[in-house]
């Protein structure tokens, strides 16, 4: 059941590429940032309280572990979707599902700095290939900065470094009280964090003029995206070992590009393809190397 858990983790997410381009190319990103995590969070509230079955649904919480819950809901919703969110405004959902295949790749670098290991040649060789084929897919139109591809590729490759240590650092609180929980309070927090920018850079003009579809992808964002997504990643973290589960997410890259051929909301180029797969051989290297 968990590995069906897991592919439909893996066909939200793809979906998701898809849905907040569009929601990003008609909403300003910090709008769409502002409604999504609020949403998340009212729909955590009720969630919550019939896991819980108390009011006080943080009194758990350890003192050692406000820190560390604190840190992954900076790096959740103000850094991870802020950025994700401006990135995907100007890549397309296969670029962004590309580079977000690399968090085991990322994950893995972060733990050797973190624990000052030495990893072994053929990973080495894994996280090269890894990081040339990102570049690619980041480059993929030019290095020029003002290219706004480009700075959207570079704004997601920051994004998934920020996921990547929320997933480093989000998994000792999720085996510890559980998936649910920890997804919950640290969007929350995360919220809590961003909500007096969101507040202060959004103007009433912006909100009177989302329309009812840009509404329902925003919902779509915040409660499948932001709940049900979230949820379904920590409980897979908390049954399987993370070289396990990230081994799906190698999945999304070919259903988000799937779909968005569908749409047309992508070209395949010799660069998109050729760093694509470079990308997913190199973390399959790191994975099992």
């Amino acid at each position: 059941m968990i590995y069906f858990f897991l592919v439909l983790q893996q066909l939200i997410g793809s979906s998701t590429h898809i849905i907040a381009q569009s929601a990003s190319h008609a909403v300003p990103p910090g709008v769409i940032l502002l409604f999504r995590s609020c949403g998340a969070s009212v729909l955590f509230i009720p969630i919550l309280f019939v896991t819980e079955r108390k009011w006080n649904v943080f009194s758990r919480i350890e003192r050692q572990d406000y820190s560390r819950l604190f840190l992954v809901g900076l790096l959740n919703v103000p850094m991870n979707q802020l950025l994700y969110l401006h990135g995907v405004r100007y890549t397309t959902p296969a670029n962004s599902a590309l580079l977000y295949a690399m968090t085991p790749a990322m994950v893995f670098i972060l733990t050797l700095v973190i624990h000052s290991e030495r990893p072994s040649s053929r990973k080495i060789v894994g996280i090269a290939m890894a990081f040339i084929g990102a570049a690619i897919i980041m480059f993929e139109r030019g290095a020029a900065l003002r290219s706004e591809h480009t700075v959207g590729n570079i704004l997601i490759f920051i994004a998934v470094i920020a996921w990547s240590l929320f997933t480093m650092l989000g998994r000792p609180l999720v085996l510890k009280y559980g998936a649910v929980y920890v997804t919950a309070v640290n969007m929350m927090i995360g919220t809590l964090l961003y909500l007096p920018f969101g507040l202060f850079t959004t103007r009433v003009s912006d909100v009177t003029a989302i329309s009812t579809s840009s509404w329902l992808e925003i919902a779509y964002l915040a409660a499948i995206a932001s709940v049900l997504n979230y949820i379904l990643w920590y409980t897979a973290l908390a049954k399987l070992e993370t070289t396990k589960v990230a081994i799906f997410q190698n999945l999304q890259p070919v259903m988000t590009t799937f779909l968005a051929m569908l749409l047309g909301r992508v070209i395949l180029t010799e660069q998109l393809v050729g760093g694509g797969i470079l990308t997913l051989i190199g973390v399959l290297v790191v994975q099992f190397g």
